[in-house]
């Protein structure tokens, strides 16, 4: 072999070792699927182990994750945790935490372990799964990914990031023990017992029978709240000793005037230096707060307000508005007829008849004594918007309350009904259930029903449990179709007059909630 090929052969194979330097320490990236279920990114001889490849997060639920990150290699590297999802959703909140023991993506030592805690908190309807993976590469490199996104960093205070971890360890205390009555454990004296190590809180966790969660308690004077019936964590600052109240069974959001402001009630002027309400009672004043609170009438709810006033001799009206799936009021008119007057359309009813085909008119007599709001209609085929029909004598958005039936109009031997003017309700088939309509006590209002309030404070409280039937025990019990409530307010109903330039009425402590029996 000559020279000339000798020189060329040589610098052909530093090429190739050249290129080949290059090409390692950039990285190849491969992913391989270990037994076990654990998870190797392998980046040319670069090799790390996961210790959860996915994270699986129920609806509705806030939970922690510890995540560990084991470098497999004899050298030092950089490295990248990296997540996947499907479909991003902006209800899904997910990332790490600012005092995690480690970030995400950093440095990492030969055969060393990064622990990253991470948080999701899963707002939808549906469970959701999000996928981990690992990148890494060598210090003289800079490192980018080339699958999956990188983690953020969730806006968290301590104090919410170990509530979060609290409540993760007790959602397992509760999944893997029987909880036949409301549990507490009482914080930081309980660590060991849900596996806390730096918990900085004092105060209580509370456990429901039917797996709800709620926490109350103090760090540095402020008061973190858990609320069984919402999956935030909220925190107080104002002067007041709030946290003696219990915020976590309130259903009612600033019932208590938590926020320091008038939240949920905007007719109502917040006290900052008393910490109630005020409004304005010259006129007659109806109200009732913003947000809506689901209920289940097969439970048993203890409702109240504390409340004075500046009048004399005024009427006053305190309760509940009750609402159905579809978030519609429910009104007496919708769930009220005359007993013994069920029957059905004997023929089609459409616009511009003056007659009505029934199959039976008995109770369906109208004389001058009858009151307009019996003089009417309730049909029993309305569907809400998911196509569920309530059954007959439940409820009827389809009601025709006014002096529709002519007096002494109701024909036994022919079974028809002559009206006072053409209908013009709309057509209804024949086969329909119908009743005569009646009404009654508008809304539930059993902490006052046309009482006078006293001039200094006084607690105002009542129960509520099961449904009621026709209105008949409305202030007990819920109305049929409810799915959800609101606290409303009448005030001087009957407008009595003052001298004072404004008289006020005086609010605090509303509170609705859960009997847990």
């Amino acid at each position: 072999m000559n020279k000339k090929k000798i020189i060329y052969m040589s610098l052909l194979i530093l090429t190739v070792l050249l290129v080949t330097s290059i090409y390692v320490s950039y990285g190849f990236f491969t992913n391989k699927l270990e037994e076990h279920g654990k998870l190797n990114i392998v980046v040319g001889t670069l090799d790390y182990k996961l210790s959860e490849k996915e994270l699986v997060i129920p609806s509705h639920t806030a939970k922690a994750f510890r995540i560990e990150v084991t470098s497999l290699n004899d050298t030092d590297t950089k490295y990248e945790l990296y997540y996947q999802i499907s479909k991003e959703n902006p209800n899904l909140e997910f990332g790490y935490v600012e005092n995690t023991e480690d970030e995400p993506k950093g440095e990492i030592k030969k055969n060393a372990k990064k622990e990253i805690t991470l948080y999701v908190r899963n707002h939808t309807e549906n469970d959701q799964t999000i996928t981990l993976g690992v990148e890494g590469g060598f210090f003289n490199n800079d490192l980018s990914l080339s699958k999956g996104k990188s983690i953020p960093k969730l806006d968290y205070s301590k104090e919410k990031q170990q509530l979060y971890t609290i409540i993760e360890e007790v959602e397992k205390y509760s999944k893997n023990n029987e909880v036949t009555q409301t549990t507490t454990f009482t914080l930081p004296e309980d660590n060991s017992k849900l596996a806390l190590l730096d918990n900085t809180l004092e105060g209580t966790v509370y456990i429901k029978k039917d797996g709800q969660i709620g926490f109350q308690g103090l760090n540095n004077n402020k008061c973190l709240v858990k609320r069984y019936s919402l999956e935030e964590v909220e925190e107080f600052n104002n002067h007041h000793d709030i946290c003696n109240q219990n915020i976590y069974k309130n259903l009612v959001i600033n019932g208590y005037g938590e926020y320091g402001n008038n939240t949920n009630f905007p007719d109502f002027i917040y006290n900052k230096e008393s910490n109630d309400f005020k409004i304005d009672v010259t006129h007659l004043v109806q109200t009732s707060s913003q947000d809506m609170i689901p209920v289940d009438v097969n439970k048993k709810y203890y409702y109240s307000m504390d409340a004075y006033t500046e009048l004399k001799n005024e009427e006053n009206y305190i309760g509940l508005y009750e609402y159905d799936y579809d978030k519609k009021i429910i009104n007496a008119v919708d769930i009220m007829y005359i007993p013994n007057t069920l029957t059905k359309l004997a023929k089609d009813l459409k616009n511009g008849d003056e007659v009505v085909y029934l199959e039976d008119v008995s109770n369906w007599n109208i004389t001058s004594a009858t009151p307009t709001y019996q003089r009417g209609f309730i049909f029993w085929n309305y569907q809400d918007s998911t196509g569920y029909q309530y059954p007959p004598e439940t409820y009827s958005k389809n009601n025709f309350v006014a002096i529709w039936i002519r007096e002494n109009s109701a024909n036994a031997d022919t079974n028809t009904i002559m009206l006072a003017n053409p209908w013009n309700g709309g057509n209804y088939p024949a086969g329909t259930y119908v009743s005569r309509s009646d009404s009654g006590a508008a809304h539930n209002y059993s902490l006052r029903s046309g009482n006078s309030l006293s001039n200094s404070y006084q607690n105002h409280n009542a129960v509520i449990v099961g449904t009621s039937a026709k209105n008949s025990n409305f202030q007990t019990a819920f109305r049929i179709p409810t799915k959800y409530v609101s606290i409303f307010t009448w005030f001087n109903h009957n407008r009595i007059s003052s001298n004072l330039t404004p008289p006020y009425t005086y609010i605090k402590n509303i509170v609705f909630e859960e009997v847990d029996e």
